[in-house]
């Protein structure tokens, strides 16, 4: 199922990449033949980011599998947050651009366990308020899905409180642009308009 699920999403990203979507038979042609040369040299990147992204998961495992019972509940929240990333079917549902991010995710959640003791109420301050931004992006996507609708905007709000995570419980690895609970709060507030 995993290497299904690869292949796909390197197929999908090979034939689709940027492109516009072919309105011609000539342009759907030209799309084949660029999409071919491409295919080789997506599946090997897309092969590569998942040995990565499989070293950190495991790396994850092992230092949950670490934890003592009195930490049951950070162990329950980091396994909810790294099952969000990483499920059956994650490589063709987690947008490509995002993909490359999983590993530097999966690590910010091992940094948060293994940083927890230094600072247990600062991690359950930080993890309460990231649970009420999560609860309503769930909340926001369900009803979409009922709805039969989609906004990139909540898609993109999703990726927004995994680099808050980052910012938050991992610094050091560092996020591609500033975030803040107040850019989240302003994100939510455009997203609800």
């Amino acid at each position: 199922a995993l290497l299904a699920d690869i292949r796909e999403a390197a197929l999908v990203r090979a034939f689709l990449a940027d492109d516009p979507l072919p309105r011609s038979e000539k342009a759907f042609a030209d799309l084949v033949k660029r999409a071919r040369a491409r295919v080789p040299a997506v599946m090997e990147g897309a092969f590569r980011l998942l040995a990565t992204i499989a070293t950190e998961h495991q790396a994850l495992i092992q230092r949950l599998s670490g934890l003592p019972p009195a930490l049951s509940r950070l162990k329950a929240e980091v396994r909810a947050q790294r099952d969000a990333l990483v499920y059956p079917g994650f490589f063709t549902a987690t947008p490509w651009d995002q993909l490359a991010h999983l590993p530097r995710y999966l690590k910010a959640l091992d940094r948060r366990v293994a940083k927890y003791a230094e600072r247990p109420e600062r991690d359950r301050g930080h993890a309460e308020q990231l649970a009420v931004h999560w609860a309503r992006y769930v909340e926001r996507l369900e009803r979409d899905r009922k709805a039969g609708t989609a906004d990139p905007r909540l898609e993109a709000f999703r990726w927004l409180l995994e680099e808050l995570r980052v910012s938050l419980f991992a610094q050091e690895l560092r996020t591609p642009f500033p975030v803040s609970f107040k850019r989240v709060e302003k994100a939510w507030a455009e997203l609800s308009r």
